[in-house]
């Protein structure tokens, strides 16, 4: 066989075994303090700051199997807060600003606030499988105007 062959059969089996394959899927530990992490992340954020002013009101301290089948366990992080400037910003706008600022942090959005909006309301869901981490933002006009919760992936005991 020559040279040339060698590599290219070389290369297509190493792209065969690392391409293709999955990165592991995190623990319900590792996703907890992704998602509180990514949390502060997002709230500190400047775009998110020029959304609204927010208070932690969870961060992910207890199992919840609330939403998961039985024997599974997931962890929340929840924030909420009110515009930065009421009276002139839309649920969108401060929707979008909260998108932008998960986009640039790596999430896949799932879920368009283009789908839900209307004057009153907006909504977006963003998600990082590679950290088992679901944000869903919600906005608008009555206080609190924004409701941003994160969510785990749900995790059997032994994940």
């Amino acid at each position: 066989m020559k040279l040339a062959s060698r590599i290219a059969v070389a290369g297509v089996c190493f792209v065969t075994l690392t391409g293709c394959s999955e990165p592991p899927r995190p623990t319900l530990a590792t996703a907890s303090r992704s998602l509180v992490s990514d949390g502060q992340e997002l709230l500190t954020s400047a775009l998110t700051q020029r959304a609204g002013v927010f208070r932690v009101t969870e961060k992910a301290e207890k199992d919840s199997d609330s939403a998961c089948v039985p024997g599974s366990k997931q962890r929340f992080f929840r924030a909420q807060g009110n515009f930065q400037r009421p009276g002139s910003q839309s649920p969108g706008t401060a929707a979008g600003l909260v998108r932008s600022a998960l986009l640039v942090m790596n999430y896949d959005q799932l879920v368009d606030d283009l789908d839900f909006r209307d004057e009153d309301l907006s909504v977006v869901v963003l998600h990082k499988p590679e950290s088992a981490v679901t944000f869903m933002v919600a906005t608008r006009n009555t206080e609190p105007n924004i409701l941003i919760v994160g969510k785990t992936d749900c995790f059997k005991p032994e994940e």
